[in-house]
């Protein structure tokens, strides 16, 4: 049984109205405590800008017990952006419809972030979960979500993506315009050979392989090209299988946790943020290297499966072309558990670490190998509050 199943399948205006969002957050300054319990920025419509230009829309939310009122600024600066763009006044439980320019005046793509600032206690920063790749549809913010004892792990310092090697010249702009330093690819030597990355201008690339050899692979190659036997190979559950068996062996391979280890070694280190990490359909590799991520930082293990299953909204339209494309070589029904990402798939890697280590922290700790300095360097970098 393969790991690799996922790679064979495959100045500026601002107008505010009321209105929600989902989390993310920024450097709280001090030790106050940050007082929300939910925010997020999501896309909304685009709509007129007060000059007549067309603006993104977003659709900013919160929900801080306690906090008071709360102030919300735009800037493009995960880390920095400011006090001098306030796009909304709310409540403790709030929301705000904001429009901003999708460009700056040289014509380069803009990703904006959304610092929500309390009146008691300290502000967190969130933006839209995508940066609307065309290329990349399911590259995302790792970051953006609340942990169990209150703190927030930060956006724009890390990324989670599917194959880098179809960026196109306006992607790869928008890659370099967010400071992208490090991209750590997670695929095999076979499927880098089929599709180098394409890096944005001054990034480093990593070479982390978590499946090493594989000859399943080969198989289920074999079978979208319209070779071998489908129902006898994928049927009655077979699919499915294979991918509980694949993330059973991103705990189990010492390939793979070789591979982890490195990663995170890696994202320990300042130099190397903003950082992303890919497979190729950014699923299942690059899912479990999410998983560990958000476990390391404190994260609720349903919150960790609610991130896990969004790629199965944002890989949606890559999927059903490449299915139309294998119509009449190959059932559906039989191809889709392997482009899907499902619960159990994910929780077959959590029950594979609770049995071996008894628990992801004991997985991180002995299964990777990380260090405690190397733990403590990464919570340090990415956790805000």
């Amino acid at each position: 049984m393969s790991i690799l199943i996922n790679k064979a399948v495959f100045a500026f205006a601002a107008i505010v109205a009321a209105g929600p969002l989902a989390g993310c957050a920024h450097n709280g300054g001090g030790s106050e405590k940050i007082p929300f319990t939910e925010a997020s920025a999501t896309a909304g419509e685009a709509t007129r800008n007060a000059d007549g230009t067309l603006g993104n829309g977003y659709k900013v939310t919160w929900s801080a017990p306690d906090a008071g009122s709360v102030r919300v600024y735009a800037g493009t600066d995960a880390l920095q952006v400011g006090k001098t763009m306030p796009v909304g006044d709310g409540g403790e439980m709030g929301k705000v419809d904001v429009s901003v320019p999708p460009k700056n005046l040289s014509g380069k793509t803009l990703r904006w972030y959304f610092e929500l600032v309390p009146e008691h206690g300290a502000p967190v920063v969130v933006a839209e979960r995508s940066l609307r790749l065309a290329s990349a549809p399911n590259f995302r913010d790792a970051g953006g979500y609340r942990t169990t004892d209150g703190k927030w792990v930060r956006m724009g310092l890390l990324y989670r993506s599917d194959q880098l090697d179809r960026l196109t010249p306006e992607d790869l702009d928008t890659l370099h315009t967010d400071g992208i330093h490090l991209v750590c690819d997670l695929r095999t030597d076979t499927e880098r050979k089929q599709g180098m990355d394409k890096l944005p201008a001054g990034a480093q690339a990593m070479i982390a392989d978590v499946a090493g050899g594989d000859s399943a692979t080969n198989g289920i190659a074999k079978l979208l090209s319209g070779h071998g036997n489908p129902q006898q190979m994928l049927g009655n559950g077979k699919a499915a299988q294979f991918m509980i068996d694949a993330n059973r062996q991103f705990v189990d391979s010492p390939t793979a946790k070789a591979a982890y280890k490195a990663l995170f070694e890696r994202l320990a280190d300042p130099k190397s943020l903003p950082a992303t990490f890919h497979c190729t359909a950014g699923k299942d590799r690059t899912g479990w290297a999410q998983a560990i991520f958000l476990s390391i930082m404190g994260v609720p293990r349903d919150v960790i499966v609610q991130d896990y299953l969004l790629s199965n909204q944002y890989l949606k339209a890559k999927n059903d072309k490449m299915l139309a494309a294998l119509k009449g070589k190959i059932d559906p029904a039989l191809i889709q558990p392997l482009m899907d990402v499902r619960p159990e798939y994910l929780q077959a890697g959590f029950d594979a670490a609770d049995k071996e280590y008894g628990s992801m922290d004991g997985y991180v700790r002995n299964g990777l190998g990380l260090s405690e300095a190397t733990i403590q360097a990464l919570r340090a970098e990415f956790l805000a509050g």
